[in-house]
């Protein structure tokens, strides 16, 4: 094995980088945009979200937005427990972390002295998944 290798696999191992094989299955149904400009909080900027985390509800189920210090999230109803990740434009995670939206509806994650660049949002529970990207400057 390459030195390059066994960085790249050690990183992985931690959870600190995503393979895209690991990406692709976020894909694999179809896309249901869930979320419309306009319901964020003045200060941030829309995240649309799109993917299968729904459960009968109308686009708005979840509002996303980023800010220059902070990404906002607010779950318009319960979807028990979701993941909530953030990966850069190189694929690598960095931010994970679990939410209880029957307990939490609103999740602000701050961003302090970010990298600028292209993220994306990753949300993931039992039921299905939803994604979308934005710019930090």
């Amino acid at each position: 094995m390459k030195k390059k290798e066994i960085i790249l696999t050690g990183l992985c191992l931690l959870g600190l980088c995503v393979w895209q094989t690991q990406a692709a299955h976020i894909y694999h149904s179809s896309v249901i945009n869930i979320s419309t400009e306009d319901n964020v909080p003045h200060g941030y900027d829309d995240i649309v979200l799109q993917g299968t985390l729904m459960y009968g509800v109308g686009q708005e189920a979840i509002v996303a937005g980023a800010s220059d210090n902070a990404v906002y999230i607010h779950f318009n109803q319960s979807f028990g427990n979701v993941s909530v990740k953030i990966y850069n434009d190189a694929g690598c995670l960095v931010y994970c972390s679990e939410v209880n939206t029957s307990v939490q509806q609103t999740f602000i994650i701050p961003i302090m002295g970010g990298v600028n660049g292209h993220y994306v949002l990753e949300l993931n529970n039992a039921n299905g998944y939803a994604e979308g990207e934005f710019v930090q400057y």
